[in-house]
C-alpha cells in the first residue's frame, strides 16, 4: 500500500532543455555550444553545486574561467537556470494528491539556483508540495546513492509514522535513479512521458480517484 509519494523535479514536475542551456550560454559567451556544455558539465564542477561542496560564485568562477571570458554573474545564472517548462501532464496527479493532503514530497539532485528558479516561476510547486523537500545540495549526496533515499525516508517517516520503504512510491525520469531507490527498498517507478504505471500505483489510494480520458 502507498503512504507517501515523493515526486523527481526535474522532467517530472518540470521539464528542461539542455539545448535551452547550451544555446543561451552560447548567445551569452559567443562561445560553440559544446564548449558551454564542456564548461557547465565538464571536471565535475556541476556535481558540486548540486552537492552542496561549492558555491555559485565557484561555478561561476569555474565557468568563465573555461570560456575565457566574463559576463556578469546574474547573466550566467540566468542563462543556464531558464531552461524549465511545466508538465502539464502531471498536474492532475499533483493537484489531486494536494487536494485530498496525502502525504508527498519532492526529492531532486539540484542545486540552489535551479530550485529557487523553479519555486519562483512556477509556484504550483510550493502551493502542492509545501514540505518534504528533499534537495541534493542540502543532505550532500546525489540519486542513485542510497544516503539520499535514507534522508527522503526519514523525512517520510516523520510525515507518517511507522512508514516502510516500500510503502514510498518514487517516481523519476532516469532508470538509474529508479533502480537506485529500488534497491533501498522503495517502490520506484520510471517516468516516461506515459502515466500508466504510476496510476497503476497512485489510483489505490483511497480517494484518489481521479479519472485520465484514454
Amino acid at each position: 500500500m502507498i503512504r507517501f509519494v515523493f515526486f523527481d523535479l526535474g522532467n517530472v514536475l518540470v521539464r528542461f532543455s539542455i539545448d535551452r542551456l547550451a544555446q543561451q550560454g552560447a548567445d551569452l559567451t559567443g562561445r560553440a555550444k559544446e564548449e558551454v556544455l564542456r564548461a557547465v558539465f565538464g571536471n565535475g564542477m556541476k556535481d558540486k553545486v548540486e552537492t552542496g561542496q561549492a558555491t555559485y560564485v565557484e561555478f561561476y568562477e569555474h565557468f568563465c574561467c573555461e570560456l575565457g571570458c566574463r559576463p556578469t554573474q546574474e547573466a550566467v545564472e540566468w542563462a543556464l537556470h531558464d531552461i524549465f517548462e511545466e508538465n502539464a501532464a502531471m498536474h492532475p496527479i499533483t493537484k489531486r494528491l494536494a487536494e485530498i493532503d496525502f502525504p508527498r514530497g519532492i526529492l531532486s539532485n539540484t542545486g540552489p539556483g535551479h530550485w529557487n528558479h523553479c519555486c519562483t516561476f512556477f509556484p504550483f510547486l510550493l502551493e502542492r508540495f509545501p514540505t518534504n523537500h528533499i534537495l541534493s545540495y542540502e543532505v550532500g549526496v546525489m540519486k542513485p546513492h542510497h544516503g539520499i533515499y535514507r534522508a527522503a525516508l526519514s523525512m517520510a517517516e516523520r510525515a507518517v509514522p511507522g512508514l516502510r520503504s516500500d510503502e514510498v512510491l518514487f517516481i523519476d525520469d532516469l532508470e538509474k535513479n529508479v533502480l537506485g531507490a529500488g534497491e533501498f527498498g522503495f517502490d520506484a517507478v520510471r517516468y516516461d512521458n506515459s502515466l500508466d504505471a504510476i496510476l497503476e500505483r497512485i489510483q489505490t489510494i483511497r480517494n484518489f480517484d481521479i479519472f485520465f480520458p484514454k
